[in-house]
């Protein structure tokens, strides 16, 4: 066949369309690079191949077994970006085979399958709604708005289109989910969260108390079952026929139907669930979001998906992202609002987006998600719940933390420390930065060691690089208005012989004294409540050496903009979040200020107690009659030797340096469960549910009866048992427990005999 220079072609339509579409084809060279784009103008499409001969080493030109076309609907701006036919897949293409190609370039193609057409008239979809998230003030539960949040809206393509695209082996493995009942045992149905009094933290740490209750498989498979659709007979024997095409038509009629199965294999979510974004956009001040976006209008209105990121110590993180087949607004009514409840524990209270603080007012917020005001400043020996044992709570803090598991907290019980990266959140009034308020700077001392004695130690100042980010409008290449993004430097900065002194920022970034100059610029964190400053407090300093734990006073100093050091500053500018309500202000007590006067102070000082010790388990063997019951591994206890019921003893390990742990051990006999008042848990500080403490080893002697129970028999009965501990650190970094400072989850067995 001789090279061609010039491709003509008539495209028409098996169904011709309502209204005109806006198609335009796409010719790429066979290996994949794109040669032309061009637009359809009077059902004719038109290709200048003759600068494409640099493709073959002959420079002859280009053979049409050579080409690939497809034909693709849309705007020359929307198509202009496309490179690759992995770009065109989301606008659902047609490849036309080139046939009958003459002298004269012209080619003929068959005309495009209603089955593909009837997807390519775009219309609008309105896309509102309000991401909320529940939050706890006291006895009462609010529903507040989640502010700044970005809503990622997406539309699940049609799986009628595509389904045929989906592999064979990948096809031939969807009947196991109805075959093999083990697949839904290991994967249960995702279940929606539940109100958030119901809500209880959860660790992999924590012990199972019925590690030894079983269930059969079919009990198992039957529990499962109760939760999903009916499917039917004649469904299941067509997903069973192991006919491949029979399988992807049973799925594409029956798609809904199937969402409940679907949620229980995430490994065919990508197959099944093609997700493309529509539109990002950001919540307002009411947590409301709202946005127009296209969507074929063949058949049902837009499947729509949404997931939310949150801004998590200066980063973007995912806060909402629930499995796609049972979360997803089928046939989406647009213009409906949507209620997104958020409940990951890093989206904060606030959501005064566009109220910043008065005046020149500094606000001193919290360390992570964990309040100033919620910080214990005074010393107070206390002894933790259930146990006798007081320890000195200054610096600690009641506030919960993610993955706090059987560790329980309460407002005003001032029990855990601090550990791991430190993130300082602040709030500075729109009256700042000025010529007399322009600076500021974070230091700390270390006050007092790990068991409290007094230490003697040096000053020293935070020098991480701070960093503040803003998103921008501008407009692209093809006319459309876009958002960018940049960042300005806070600090740290040497000023008039201070150093690391950073720059209070302004309300926006297009104010002094960073005069951005983009259109509409706006900070990702406002700055009334704004990340000021990091630092890992297992890097904390004492002169050369490592600080390491104890009490350390952290301090906020204020400069001007020579970089002179403001002293005898007005008490009511340093603010804290009232320890009721965080989204209100109060002033800032003295035990929260350094030199302070009955209404000046020079700083911001707060004492906080940092440990970033590690615990320690273990589980012994069991005692009878104070000696080990073996000398192997094995586990078999004789509790009647001589035929005298003996003493037996169960024992753990259960410890910290510092004393920053809680424990929680279980006894599970058999399949029966937990063995009453065998188990303990507590604070590894004194005697707990029975257990003595000596020496970091807990003991409690039992008699056969209290542990063998219905299974004793008259003294002639056995059982075998299960021992679980976890040891668990305490220690927060303001927003998650340090659980790398945990112990191993420790398991032993042993059996009862007489």
């Amino acid at each position: 066949m001789e090279a061609i220079k010039k491709l003509s072609l008539a495209v028409y339509y098996e169904q011709p369309p309502e209204k005109e579409l806006s198609v335009f084809g796409f010719l790429f060279y066979c290996n994949g690079p794109l040669l032309q784009v061009q637009p359809v103008r009077n059902s004719l499409l038109e290709f200048d191949l003759s600068k494409a001969a640099a493709l073959r080493t002959d420079r002859n030109g280009l053979r049409a077994s050579e080409l690939r076309l497809f034909l693709v609907p849309g705007t020359d701006k929307e198509l202009r970006q496309l490179k690759t036919i992995a770009d065109l897949e989301k606008l659902q293409p047609y490849e036309a085979l080139l046939n009958g190609i003459a002298e004269d370039g012209q080619v003929s193609i068959l005309p495009v399958p209603a089955a593909v057409s009837r997807f390519w008239p775009v219309c609008q979809c309105r896309v509102t709604g309000k991401v909320s998230k529940w939050f706890r003030f006291g006895d009462t539960w609010e529903d507040r708005p989640v502010c700044r949040a970005r809503v990622h809206i997406c539309e699940i393509d049609p799986i009628i289109y595509w389904i045929h695209r989906i592999p064979d082996p990948v096809i031939a493995k969807i009947p196991e989910l109805f075959l093999d009942p083990a697949e839904v045992i290991r994967h249960p149905i995702p279940l929606p969260d539940p109100p958030p009094f119901l809500r209880t933290a959860q660790t992999a740490a924590a012990p199972d108390p019925h590690i030894f209750k079983t269930q059969s498989p079919e009990q198992l498979q039957l529990q499962a079952a109760e939760k999903l659709p009916d499917i039917g007979a004649d469904i299941k024997q067509k997903l069973l026929s192991g006919n491949p095409d029979l399988i992807r038509n049973t799925i594409a009629g029956n798609y809904e139907l199937l969402h409940p199965w679907f949620c229980l294999r995430p490994w065919w979510w990508p197959w099944l669930y093609r997700c493309t974004e529509r539109k990002v956009v950001y919540t307002d001040a009411g947590g409301h979001f709202d946005a127009a976006v296209s969507y074929r209008c063949f058949g049902d209105k837009p499947d729509v998906y949404i997931w939310v990121e949150y801004l998590v110590n200066g980063v973007w993180t995912t806060v909402y992202n629930p499995p796609r087949p049972c979360n997803t607004y089928w046939n989406y009514d647009c213009g409906t609002e949507l209620s997104i409840h958020i409940t990951d524990p890093r989206v904060p209270v606030d959501c005064c987006c566009n109220c910043p603080l008065p005046g020149d007012l500094v606000m001193i917020r919290s360390i992570g998600g964990t309040s100033v005001a919620h910080i214990n400043q005074q010393s107070v020996l206390q002894a933790p719940g259930g146990q006798s044992v007081s320890y000195n709570r200054i610096g600690l803090t009641d506030a919960a933390a993610i993955g706090d598991g059987f560790f329980n907290t309460s407002v005003g019980d001032y029990k855990r420390p601090f550990g791991g990266a430190f993130h300082f959140y602040m709030g500075f009034g729109q009256g700042l930065p000025r010529n007399d308020i322009y600076y500021y700077r974070w230091s700390y001392r270390q006050v007092n060691a790990a068991d409290l004695t007094p230490v003697s130690s040096t000053t020293e100042q935070i020098d991480t690089p701070e960093y503040k980010n803003y998103d921008f409008i501008f407009i692209d290449g093809n006319g459309d208005q876009q958002i960018g993004h940049d960042k300005v430097k806070l600090g740290p900065f040497t000023i008039g012989g201070e150093n690391n002194l950073y720059i209070i920022p302004p309300e926006r970034p297009g104010q002094a004294p960073f005069n951005v100059p983009q259109t509409d610029p706006q900070w990702y964190e406002r700055t009334h409540h704004t990340h000021s400053i990091g630092i890992d407090s297992s890097q904390l300093k004492n002169g050369a050496a490592l600080g390491g734990d104890g009490l350390y006073a952290f301090k906020l100093e204020l400069f001007d903009q020579s970089g002179a050091l403001l002293t005898n500053i007005p008490k009511t500018t340093f603010k804290i979040p009232d320890f009721d309500d965080t989204d209100t202000s109060a002033n800032a007590p003295d035990a929260l200020l350094a030199g302070a006067t009955a209404t000046t102070a020079d700083a911001f000082r707060m004492l906080v107690r940092v440990d970033n010790s590690a615990c320690n388990s273990a589980i012994f063997t069991v005692n009878v009659n104070g000696a080990p019951a073996a000398s192997d591994c094995c586990g078999f206890v004789k509790y009647k030797p001589e035929g005298v019921e003996a003493d037996l003893e169960l024992s753990f390990l259960a410890t910290h340096p510092n004393d920053f742990a809680v424990f929680s051990f279980g006894v599970s006999k058999g399949t029966c469960g937990g063995v009453a008042g065998a188990g303990a848990a507590g604070m590894v500080i004194d005697d707990a549910s029975g257990y003595a403490l000596a020496g970091g080893i807990y003991r409690r002697h039992f008699t056969p009866v209290q542990l063998l129970d219905s299974c004793y028999a008259g003294g002639n009965g056995k059982a075998a048992f299960a021992e679980t501990l976890s040891v668990i650190a305490m220690a927060t970094d303001g927003t998650y427990r340090q659980s790398g400072k945990d112990a191993p989850y420790r398991v032993a067995a042993f059996a009862l005999e007489p």
